[in-house]
């Protein structure tokens, strides 16, 4: 037995039960812990990426649809335009066929009216002309847009046989740059020399050329004038718009 000392210092003994297995299960245990919350971190990150996914593939689906349905309607789109354009330029091209027929049949219209004009002033010439009339009388267009062609016919009656003596003067009216200005044919036609052109026929005489307007001159008319080297003869005024004929 102990003895128990005066003055010592005494300490207290505890008996602890020895368990030499549970450090280590303490740590297999929060080895277990940390891998159960990194696999449900995982699993999570794994369910959110799969959903995110899922709606861009829902997403780039429903794109894909609208641009298909886009494209669609575009083609749609096109081939009623093509449609209407086609239509228009059939339209047009009906629309300048019917015009440039009108404007031949009304040519030809004007061509017989002065043919039936020429016969009828052969055989019945206007009183006081003496039997000298103005037979025909036309301007037409060429490929030059200020050269011209033109045709007068000068005609007596069937009935008299004397030879017409005189001169035609031949002049076109218009506007030089905004001011009133006249032109004998001379100055604009290389066919013709002076201002007067003379007149020598028994039944008809047959004058014709090409002209040439000047630059910033707009035609409005032309004026002719017959008259007669007798003293006592005919003596024609007239004028006309300018009428220009396609060739």
């Amino acid at each position: 037995m102990a003895r128990k000392v005066k003055g010592s210092k005494q300490y207290r003994m505890k008996v602890v039960p020895h368990r030499p297995f549970s450090g280590a299960l303490s740590v297999v245990g929060a080895a277990l812990l940390v891998l159960a919350t990194s696999a449900a971190a995982y699993f999570a990150g794994q369910h959110h990426l799969r959903s995110s996914l899922d709606q861009k593939n829902l997403a780039h689906e429903r794109a894909l649809r609208q641009l298909d349905e886009l494209k669609s309607e575009n083609e749609a789109l096109r081939l009623r335009a093509a449609t209407a354009e086609q239509s228009l330029t059939i339209g047009e091209q009906a629309s300048e066929k019917v015009r440039a027929e009108l404007v031949q049949k009304e040519s030809r219209i004007a061509e017989l009216k002065q043919e039936i004009s020429f016969y009828r002033g052969l055989m019945a010439p206007a009183d006081g002309s003496d039997g000298v009339s103005i037979g025909r009388f036309s301007i037409s267009q060429t490929a030059d847009p200020r050269r011209y062609q033109y045709k007068l016919l000068v005609q007596q009656s069937a009935t008299r046989h004397n030879v017409v003596k005189g001169n035609a003067t031949f002049t076109i009216v218009g506007r030089q740059d905004g001011q009133p200005k006249r032109y004998p044919l001379s100055d604009l036609s290389p066919q013709v020399d002076s201002e007067s052109i003379p007149l020598r026929f028994k039944y008809f005489q047959n004058i014709e050329g090409e002209l040439q307007l000047p630059e910033g001159f707009e035609p409005e008319g032309v004026e002719l004038s017959l008259k007669s080297s007798g003293r006592k003869g005919f003596n024609i005024e007239q004028r006309y718009g300018w009428l220009v004929q396609k060739s």
